[in-house]
């Protein structure tokens, strides 16, 4: 599967390029910089990308706030990040009405940056239907899962178990808690310490179990009531 496509619309190249170092250091690939809406409509039409990092403000007459109502309105709708720094209450305005998926603040880190297109590309593809997928890792291995392929998840000391469809699995370097956190939350629950399940998978339960196929998933005192009411 291919990397997820970025286009980054700001004026200030030096901004601009040090945000394609850090997406391309990530696995993204850039399909352009554009400074202007002229630019940023004709790059976005021909490479339709994933998600856009959008700077309100940009050279000429027109903004970002036009790119955005641009993007709403193509057949092609995609999410879209404003980049900002201070704005004034009118722009603020302009931009909440065209429903922004989230805000950057300048100068742009990296961490936040990552978390926040991960997060953005998550729920906008959940939205529309699309396969939602996990990145996993097997020794000398890497995996790309489709999540709904995953039926439970057991801790194992410093691994996890991640259980997948025909009984196979993949062993993965991670705290628990960490992969739950890159599931969706209304499909995957945590029923105890050392277990998440896919709710989806479930084909039973009694008072103090989960069954997926052979698998018995034992539930916690504190977390039955949760996990009861899920299902």
């Amino acid at each position: 599967m291919a990397s997820h496509k970025v286009l980054i619309v700001e004026d200030e190249i030096l901004i601009a390029d040090n945000i394609k170092r850090f997406l391309t250091q990530k696995g993204y690939i850039v399909t352009g910089i554009a400074i202007s809406y002229l630019e940023a409509i004709k790059l976005f039409d021909e490479t339709i990308p994933d998600i856009i990092l959008l700077d309100i403000r940009l050279n000429g007459f027109k903004n970002g706030i036009d790119v955005a109502n641009y993007i709403n309105n193509h057949p092609s709708k995609r999410p879209f990040l404003f980049l900002t720094s201070q704005m004034d209450k009118k722009n603020i305005e302009a931009a909440k009405n065209t429903f922004p998926s989230g805000y950057l603040s300048k100068p742009i880190q990296q961490e936040s940056l990552n978390a926040t297109i991960e997060i953005t590309l998550h729920n906008f593809n959940s939205k529309n239907g699309e396969d939602t997928i996990i990145r996993l890792i097997d020794g000398n291995t890497k995996h790309i899962v489709l999540t709904d392929d995953i039926s439970f998840i057991q801790a194992e000391h410093v691994y996890v178990k991640v259980h997948i469809k025909d009984d196979e699995f993949i062993l993965h370097r991670s705290t628990l808690k960490d992969v739950l956190s890159k599931l969706p939350a209304d499909q995957f629950i945590q029923t105890h310490r050392s277990f998440v399940v896919n709710i989806r998978h479930i084909n039973s339960w009694d008072t103090n179990s989960l069954y997926i196929g052979k698998h018995e998933i034992p539930m916690s005192r504190s977390k039955k009531k949760e996990v009861l009411e899920m299902l």
